[in-house]
C-alpha cells in the first residue's frame, strides 16, 4: 500500500510540475509573439495586428519606463484574457495620444498588480516614462500624481491624460479587492523634454535612467 500510495504521490507531483513548465512556457512564449506583432504593427500603423491568430485583440501602444526597467506592449481591450497576457487600454475610456491627437478624456491602462504592473508599487511622483504609439510617435510622460481609490470611481477619465490602474493592495491574501492604485501622467511638451535632456541638473526627480 505504501508503495502505491508513494508512486501516486509522485506522479501527481510530476503532473504539477509539467503543468507549471507548461504555464511559464505559454507565458514566454506570448511575450515573444506579442514583441513580433508589435513590431509589425509599427510597419502598419492602419492595421489591427494581432499576436496570435485566434487573439481577440491587438497590440496598440508599448511603454517604456527607465526608472524600473520595463518595456511593456499594451493590448487593446481590457479583458480578464488579455491582462493575462499584456496591460490592456480600457475602450470605453479616451484613447491613446492625448489632446493633440482631439481626445478629451482621460486613456486608462489596466495591469495586474502580481505580473505587468507589479513596478507601480515602488513608482514615484516625477517619474518619466514614453509610450509609442502605432504610428511611431513617441510621446514624453511624467507622473504627476499616486492615489489609491475605489473601483466604482471613474470621473478622473473626464480630464484628459494617461491613468495606469492596478488592484490594491500589493500582494493581498484576499482576492477580488474594491481597492485599486492609480496612476496619474500628463504629457510633457517638446519644449520640456528638450530642457530636461539639455540640463542634467533638471532631471532630479525625473529621472530617465534605470534604477
Amino acid at each position: 500500500m505504501k508503495k502505491w500510495l508513494s508512486a501516486g504521490l509522485l506522479i501527481a507531483g510530476l503532473g504539477l510540475f509539467g503543468h507549471g513548465a507548461y504555464m511559464q512556457a505559454k507565458a514566454w512564449l506570448a511575450q515573444v509573439l506579442i514583441e513580433q506583432a508589435w513590431q509589425e504593427a509599427l510597419q502598419f500603423p492602419s492595421a489591427k495586428v494581432k499576436p496570435w491568430f485566434y487573439a481577440d485583440s491587438f497590440v496598440t501602444a508599448q511603454l517604456n519606463w527607465p526608472n524600473h526597467n520595463k518595456v511593456l506592449t499594451v493590448l487593446a481591450g481590457a479583458s480578464g484574457r488579455n491582462l493575462a497576457f499584456a496591460p490592456s487600454l480600457f475602450l470605453p475610456a479616451g484613447e491613446l495620444g492625448g489632446k493633440e491627437f482631439g481626445n478629451e478624456k482621460g486613456a486608462l491602462i489596466a495591469g495586474h498588480n502580481d505580473t505587468h504592473f507589479a513596478f507601480l508599487q515602488h513608482t514615484k511622483v516625477g517619474e518619466a516614462f514614453t509610450l509609442q504609439l502605432q504610428s511611431g510617435v513617441i510621446q514624453n510622460y511624467k507622473v504627476t500624481g499616486i492615489e489609491v481609490i475605489h473601483q466604482s470611481q471613474n470621473t478622473f477619465l473626464q480630464t484628459p491624460g494617461l491613468y495606469l490602474l492596478t488592484c490594491y493592495p500589493f500582494d493581498s491574501l484576499t482576492a477580488g479587492t474594491d481597492l485599486r492604485l492609480l496612476v496619474s501622467a500628463e504629457l510633457m511638451s517638446d519644449k520640456v523634454v528638450s530642457a530636461l535632456i539639455s540640463s542634467p541638473d533638471s532631471l532630479r526627480g525625473i529621472s530617465t535612467t534605470s534604477s
